[in-house]
């Protein structure tokens, strides 16, 4: 047990801490909004090439010459005359996970709004910023837009609002009914991952994760005092040195490792034992798993879409309003007096959400993330594989949820040429137009939010560039080697205490 104990301890000690600091960002988005890191401190695959890394999700058409184009990189205007590109960020606060831009929408009568993590804005054509419109909520994470006569359907992730397009008017909330068939239960991921972060009982939650990760930094840190302490503390003996201060700071890490790992050690083991199954490849043994919600929890809010609202489109041709959401596509009425129906069979999308989601010129949807993309006949039900051409087959059993093609945008241009955006590869020609407009040097310069910095060393993928393939086990071989000092440890103490009793 000491052996156990001890040396998965050493070798995991690093990265325990750096997984303590980067938990406790990630729980606290809105205060790290601000900060960020230079790409150039990144490895490669993190540096902006050929538009990758999402840095365009897609694309508003202005006028013959004009296009705007939004993603993680802002919003960017191209004038394909001159091939000059102006960056419109002006106005948005400062820090680039602000600058990400989730949806943008140009009306009928030429305003222009753009949807962030943080809220909506309204573009000022006389300054050419932006301005916030404040949603009446928490919930300000805006994912997408959509013009229905003279209003506008504010989507966030997990409401709907409606402001009137021809006044300045308040938000007016627009009730979504429960599914048909709606069962009262959540995903699985989604339970162990507002576990895992401590969302499931809101601020106090993170609070106490938070704690869980500065022990796990001070359990760290006294463990390493007391391995390598004594052995500096007998060199400095040998040399004739003083030592009482080193003895003094062994003993005092000693016991308080002792007293604070016993008395918090089932809380320790539920953030490893969780966030084992948030990555693949555990994460596909529960990917389609639903369970009941957790009582008087953050998921048992009273509202059926809570944090499940991804996309939504009006189809012209079906009259329909389809809600992309976390747990798939539904149909309801344009009214909302409906209650919304799953559609079956639908295109397959990837947990990460739906990067594409549009109505296509030969009338089909187009679906897009990080499971692929695909093109969907609503009315006839046919899925084909928008690269390959071939009819999508649902896979049995557990699958990858993740595609070799990580569709993060989508652009036709006024030719009609298509261009897909891959996450790691860029702009690429659907039809073999010609290379995408080659992306500015300011592009280049755009800096990475010191959340989602984070987040890749929280998820392990920060190591992908050093590791390949195998970073995917990083996560289940740390969680696993956390458990295993985690146990070890209870069980030395309860043998200590049995023999001084």
């Amino acid at each position: 047990m000491k052996k156990l104990h001890k040396w998965p301890s050493l070798f995991i000690a690093v990265f325990i801490l750096l997984w303590a600091v980067s938990g406790i960002i990630l729980n606290h988005r809105h205060t790290f909004s601000s900060c960020d890191v230079n790409r150039e401190l990144l490895p490669a695959e993190y540096h902006y090439k050929n538009w990758n890394n999402a840095a365009i999700r897609g694309s508003v058409p202005i006028d013959s010459s004009k296009v705007l184009f939004y993603g993680n990189a802002g919003v960017w205007q191209f004038n394909n005359k001159d091939e000059q590109w102006t960056d419109l960020r002006k106005g948005l606060p400062p820090g680039a996970d602000h600058h990400k831009i989730n949806c943008l929408l140009q009306t009928k009568n030429k305003q222009l709004f753009a949807g962030t993590r943080f809220g909506l804005y309204y573009f000022n054509q006389t300054d050419s910023s932006w301005l916030a419109r404040h949603i009446p909520h928490h919930d300000q994470h805006v994912v997408d837009l959509l013009e229905t006569d003279d209003s506008l359907l504010v989507m966030t992730r997990s409401h709907l609002w409606k402001i009137s397009l021809e006044e300045e008017s308040a938000f007016n909330y627009v009730k979504i009914q429960a599914p048909k068939g709606y069962d009262n239960k959540v995903g699985l991921f989604k339970t162990l991952w507002v576990i895992h972060s401590g969302e499931i009982y809101g601020l106090a939650g993170k609070l106490l994760v938070d704690a869980i990760a500065v022990i796990f930094i001070f359990l760290t840190l006294t463990g390493l005092i007391y391995f390598f302490f004594p052995r500096i503390t007998r060199r400095r003996k040998k040399k004739g040195k003083k030592v009482r201060r080193l003895v003094s700071w062994s003993r005092w890490s000693f016991k308080w490792h002792h007293k604070f790992g016993i008395w918090v050690a089932i809380i320790l083991i539920v953030s490893p034992l969780t966030g084992i199954f948030l990555r693949p490849p555990l994460l596909i043994a529960i990917a389609s798993g639903r369970v009941e919600k957790i009582p008087y929890s953050s998921l048992d809010d009273g509202n059926p879409w809570h944090d499940q609202l991804r996309r939504i489109i009006y189809y012209e041709e079906h009259g329909s309003i389809l809600l992309a959401t976390s747990e798939g596509i539904f149909g309801t009425d344009p009214g909302f007096k409906e209650a919304p129906e799953y559609i079956t069979p639908q295109p397959p999308a990837s947990v990460m959400g739906y990067n594409v989601f549009t109505e296509h010129d030969s009338g089909d949807i187009l679906v897009g993330s990080f499971s692929g993309i695909y093109t969907w006949n609503y009315n006839e039900g046919n899925i084909r594989d928008y690269l390959t051409g071939q009819t999508y087959i649902k896979p049995q059993g557990a699958v990858n949820p993740i595609s070799k093609n990580l569709i993060s945008g989508f652009y036709v241009d006024a030719d009609g040429h298509e261009y897909l955006f891959d996450y790691n590869r860029g702009a690429i020609s659907h039809d073999h137009a010609g290379a995408f407009p080659a992306m500015p040097e300011e592009i280049s310069e755009v800096r990475m939010p010191l959340w989602n910095v984070a987040q890749e060393m929280h998820t392990a993928r920060l190591f992908k560039p050093f590791l390949g393939d195998f970073y995917i086990l990083f996560i289940p071989l740390f969680g696993l080697s956390a458990l295993l000092i985690l146990i070890s440890g209870v069980i030395l103490w309860i043998r200590k205490y049995n023999r001084s009793h």
